[in-house]
């Protein structure tokens, strides 16, 4: 076999790419906001010195024609939206931002970082002066503007008989005035050093926060190395692969071989964190960085004939507004597709002028794959496209996946958690540490569905959360208004475990989000003891449905600490994490390096060390595997012996009889048996 080298990815070359377009929108939007702020808010100056921060950050992941056009981007934008003045200020901002990132690009410290200030700063000053010298109507409209305040401040010292202050204010307007260049020179020299060395601190800050982030996404590095190749992506034989990622030295994968051949329907198991998701990219076309992948042509991510990948998150692969347009969204010009036809294939039809956003959780998920069979693939990735989704859409998915191989010879495979998913496909890989190891059915542990829960309240117990005529529209009165919530009332006794079920789309989350406080309703109450729960934030603990977007800080130990409070100290985060069965070693790792499944549990650990009132988790067993669902599960159970009172919202039944004990379904926005 051979060994390849570990090397990080060739700087891109030739046209940007929609990775890049991306990227230059997001900085670019994220620099005009503050700058269009100072412009309209005067006592928000120091924001300023914040604008060069996104360009800079842009310029030190990416290569300088990416900066040139945020840079021209930002600059356009900032004109329509508040005119020349402000334009030019985020001009010289971006450039200094532009040159603070290229200089941390290139491994420049704070002694490169110094003498490019030290070089730069006349420059930028001088460009202002320039722009005044040239814009004689301008420069006079400001100097007379100047004039007068001053020749009113001096007017003023002479009101008070303050003669010599007088005749002062008076020798500086005149000096000022005559001397304009230097005067604006000089202090643009001072003001653009600060710029550029606030800007570099906090770029160090936030690139520090940012080390274990990949440059680049490894699977656009796929659909970029396929050069001129023909795609065809089967037959694959895999032999002695392995695959560390770049900047790491721990091997994801190690000694794998498979083979994969057409029409066949295969499932991946395997623990959180054991290299399903790594796997899922080579397969898709990244390069391993031990030995080699055996295809008779390209991969073809994305191309016509080639491979497609379906992820977990469906809202992430939406990109048209409409049903139809999604479909056929970045298909060559000209390509034929059968719109009406695919999405009747993925039990859609007649829905391609509906909104996208309109769809439920697991009608994306049928779109994702619809717009993946636009591509007429020959091998379909499918990495936990169920984890989000109700049982029901859950069986229509894999249904749908199941038929493919025989209708059109495509070869899927499913990575999944769950064993009747596994059962359906022809075969099981399943990979433990990295490395495919023999597949024990038993180890799925086939899905318990919990007995029936009782869904009335015990009236002899004490109420500590009570919701009543609860109702929640977002966006009232505009053309997107939706009602999420229609009719919602619950009442939660102190030490109760309540289940609330529903489908994708019944409005689960956004109660979720209620019941914390983070959301006002638009009618009702929500009461937890006295006091509506929008005014007790924190009081109640909320794990969000993804929880990567609830993790803020560098470290896991960081994370504990900033949530439970300044009484959280090392001992009490080792002891949460015993909780959550995570080593206590885990402590130190960068929440970035952690499997999903590790961080749903870090979130928990953290919601156990604030000590909340009432824990509200949403979807708190999504992507778990077996034996992490089941210590999850393990965790609740005991945290409520203990006294604890919880809320699980849910589409799953699946063995939460150890936690609940009782049950409630919203339907459509309307909560049944919850009173």
């Amino acid at each position: 076999m051979v060994r390849k080298a570990i090397d990080a990815p060739a700087a891109p070359t030739g046209r940007l790419r929609p990775r890049e377009f991306a990227a230059i929108a997001v900085f670019s939007g994220l620099t005009v906001v503050p700058a269009v702020i100072v412009s309209v808010v005067p006592l928000a100056a120091a924001l300023g010195f914040m604008t060069p921060v996104p360009i800079a950050l842009l310029a030190a992941r990416t290569r300088v024609r990416a900066v040139i056009a945020a840079i021209v981007t930002t600059v356009a934008v900032t004109f329509v939206v508040t005119g020349l003045g402000p334009a030019f200020a985020v001009l010289a901002s971006a450039v200094m931002g532009g040159l603070v990132g290229e200089v941390h690009r290139r491994g420049g410290r704070a002694t490169a970082m110094f003498l490019m200030s030290l070089i730069a700063a006349p420059i930028i000053a001088g460009m202002s002066v320039l722009l005044m010298w040239v814009l004689v109507p301008l420069r006079k409209l400001a100097l007379e503007i100047l004039d007068n305040i001053l020749s009113g401040v001096a007017k003023t010292f002479r009101a008070v008989r303050f003669e010599a202050g007088g005749n002062a204010i008076d020798w500086l307007a005149q000096h000022i005035i005559d001397n304009w260049w230097l005067w604006m020179w000089i202090p643009g020299i001072i003001g653009c050093l600060l710029t550029l060395w606030i800007a570099g601190w906090l770029l160090t800050k936030v690139l520090d926060r940012l080390r274990e982030v990949p440059l680049e996404d490894t699977l656009e590095v796929a659909s970029i190395v396929d050069g001129d190749r023909p795609v065809a992506p089967l037959p694959l034989r895999m032999a002695g692969v392995g695959y560390t990622y770049p900047g790491s030295d721990r091997q994801v994968l190690s000694g794998i071989d498979l083979a994969l051949t057409a029409g066949e329907f295969v499932a991946v198991v395997g623990a959180n964190g054991s290299g399903k998701s790594t796997l899922s990219k080579l397969l898709s076309g990244v390069e391993p960085t031990i030995s080699v992948i055996d295809r008779p042509g390209a991969p073809g991510l994305g191309r016509q004939g080639g491979t497609a990948l379906v992820l977990q998150r469906p809202e992430a692969q939406m990109l048209g507004a409409r049903v139809a347009d999604d479909l056929v969204w970045g298909l060559p010009e000209g390509t034929e597709v059968d719109v009406d036809g695919l999405l009747a294939e993925v039990g859609l039809a007649g829905l391609g002028d509906r909104e996208t956003t309109d769809l439920s959780g697991g009608q994306q998920q049928r779109l994702a794959v619809a717009a993946a069979l636009a591509r007429d693939p020959r091998l379909l990735i499918a990495d936990e496209v169920t984890s989000m989704v109700d049982p029901a859409g859950r069986a229509d998915l894999i249904a749908i996946l199941a038929q493919l191989p025989m209708r059109r010879g495509i070869t899927v495979v499913l990575i999944t958690h769950r064993d009747s998913e596994a059962r359906a496909a022809d075969r099981v890989i399943h990979l433990e540490g990295g490395r495919v190891v023999e597949h024990h059915p038993s180890w799925m542990h086939p899905e318990a569905i919990s007995p029936p829960l009782p869904q009335r309240y015990d009236d002899a117990g004490e109420p500590l959360l009570v919701v009543k005529g609860l109702q929640h529209t977002y966006l009232i009165g505009s053309p997107w208004e939706v009602t999420a919530l229609k009719s919602v009332n619950l009442r939660v006794n102190r030490g109760d475990g309540v289940l609330i079920v529903g489908g994708n789309g019944s409005g689960k989350s956004t109660l979720a989000w209620i019941l914390a406080g983070l959301i006002k309703p638009t009618e009702g109450t929500v009461l937890l003891g006295d006091e509506p729960t929008h005014e007790r934030v924190g009081d109640v603990g909320l794990g969000f449905q993804h929880a990567r977007l609830q993790l803020q800080k560098a470290t896991v130990a960081d994370e504990i600490m900033a949530v439970g409070g300044i009484e959280v100290g090392t001992a009490e985060v080792g002891h949460v994490l015993d909780l959550v069965t995570l080593p206590r070693e885990i402590a130190a790792r960068r929440v970035d390096a952690l499997s999903g499944g590790q961080m749903r549990r870090v979130v928990l650990a953290s919601l156990i060390a604030s000590k909340p009132d009432l824990l509200v988790l949403d979807e708190p067993l999504a992507g778990l595997d077996p034996q992490a669902r089941e210590e999850v599960l393990a965790v609740l159970a005991g945290l409520r012996e203990k006294g604890a009172t919880i809320i699980i919202i849910s589409h799953d039944l699946e063995a939460l009889d150890k936690v609940c004990n009782r049950r409630i379904e919203l339907v459509d926005g309307v909560l049944e048996g919850g009173l």
